[in-house]
């Protein structure tokens, strides 16, 4: 078996459009959906993100430290699925059947490693998703990149609860809807622009804390932070 994260890239303008029933409908669905996979035996974690307008992306420009206030432009990460199967065209399959509106995308991506906390809803205070992006030209440069991101942040403290590094995106697939169909399309995927190189959550107090732990840490030196608060379920 193998491990792969499902990443719901949402058109977040397409489902401000859509009703408060709608949007509380899709939601339930998206509940089953991960319900079905844990019964299965396949869920390893999941969770949701609030919209990327209240969210901030930190870096580095030269010695200035930039923050950039949501929302960002083109599609939001707005949920994640870590799933187990035996190859990527099962966790594609998988991906076919999360709930999501026509102008959503999934992501798969396989793990090069990963950590779970799987009691991390059950802890006192705000989970705050960190989405590290980056780029590489290629498949040797991406996993160096990784390797120096593991290196510089292997110990992240008490407040650390969980998270994955991911694959470069040429082992990745991307499922879109076609109508009622769905189009499984082989990566690489924007490979001119960052991509998301894995995710990671901590516990802390508020959104400025968590701005302020980005800023110091060594993963801005090696591209972007995007801050997400994860909903409580």
């Amino acid at each position: 078996m193998a491990d792969y994260l499902l990443m719901v890239l949402e058109d977040e303008a397409a489902h401000a459009a859509q009703s408060p029933k709608a949007m509380a409908e899709l939601i339930d669905r998206r509940v089953q959906f991960a319900d079905g996979l844990r019964r299965a035996g396949q869920l390893r974690d999941s969770g949701r993100f609030r919209p990327s307008k209240e969210g901030k992306r930190v870096r580095h420009d030269g010695d200035r430290l930039m923050i950039e206030d949501g929302p960002f432009a083109g599609t939001a990460l707005a949920q994640y699925y870590w799933v187990e199967t035996r190859t990527v065209e099962e966790a594609a399959h998988l991906a076919t059947a999360c709930p999501a509106l026509p102008s959503d995308e999934v992501d798969v991506r396989p793990l090069m490693k990963g950590q779970a906390d799987a009691d991390k809803e059950g802890k006192p205070g705000k989970i705050f998703g960190f989405a590290v992006l980056g780029t590489a030209t290629t498949e040797d440069g991406w996993v160096q990149v990784m390797d120096r991101i593991d290196a510089d942040t292997a110990t992240l403290g008490g407040s650390f609860l969980g998270g994955v590094r991911l694959q470069r995106p040429t082992a990745g697939r991307r499922v879109a809807a076609r109508g009622e169909r769905h189009a499984v399309l082989d990566g690489p995927f924007y490979e001119s622009k960052e991509v998301i190189g894995g995710v990671f959550f901590l516990r802390l107090a508020n959104l400025h804390d968590a701005v302020q732990w980005a800023a110091e840490t060594p993963f801005v030196v090696h591209g972007a932070l995007e801050i997400r608060e994860l909903w409580r379920s």
